[in-house]
């Protein structure tokens, strides 16, 4: 059986367009709408309890932020995020939502106003946990799409807030065979439009 290979340092178009160089695609590459551009993920090789206490949203811990730079200004970023939750034998409402790290705003900034006479907080994610113990767990998931608007690096994160009583991210409070871990998942998604 014959093999051909073909070897180049550069694909162009018939107007000279160069698509790509050096084995990397240029931005005159046209991705159709709704590809997969890339996919950032931060899953830690060691996992270590993290908790939320606070009642006005603060970062879970540093290891959740997670850095994308889209490669086009008018992408979607699909936000990702799951992580095993502890409740802490209580039944405080516990609230998290993604956080912009690198513009020190909220993802969703401008959400749509709720209406008046609601004292109700944003979040990307609420959960109460009618535990039994101090070690019912679940597994907490949120997601959101946002607009690239530009090729900036940004790095977002999780911010977590409670009704005031200790809630435990990663592993559960005692440290038994009957007891579980998990890593954190955090996926960023560059889709093309």
């Amino acid at each position: 059986m014959a093999t051909s290979i073909i070897k180049t340092d550069e694909i162009r178009r018939l107007n000279d367009q160069v698509l790509m160089s050096d084995g990397a695609l240029t931005s005159n590459v046209v991705f159709p709408a709704g590809h997969i551009v890339q996919i950032v993920h931060n899953v830690p090789t060691t996992v270590t309890l993290a908790s939320t206490t606070t009642t006005s949203y603060a970062e879970i811990q540093t290891e959740m932020r997670t850095s994308i730079t889209p490669k086009f200004s008018n992408s979607l970023l699909i936000l990702e995020w799951d992580a095993l939750h502890g409740g802490n034998n209580t039944g405080n409402i516990l609230a998290a939502k993604f956080y912009d790290v690198t513009n020190n705003t909220d993802v969703h900034s401008s959400v749509p106003a709720l209406g008046t006479g609601s004292a109700r907080v944003f979040s990307h994610g609420s959960e109460r946990q009618v535990d039994l113990d101090l070690n019912d767990r679940s597994t907490f998931k949120m997601k959101t799409v946002v607009s690239a608007q530009n090729t900036n690096s940004r790095t977002y994160s999780i911010y977590a807030k409670t009704e005031g009583v200790t809630h435990y991210w990663n592993m559960t409070g005692t440290d038994n065979s009957g007891c579980t871990y998990a890593p954190f998942c955090f996926i960023i998604m560059e889709i093309a439009q």
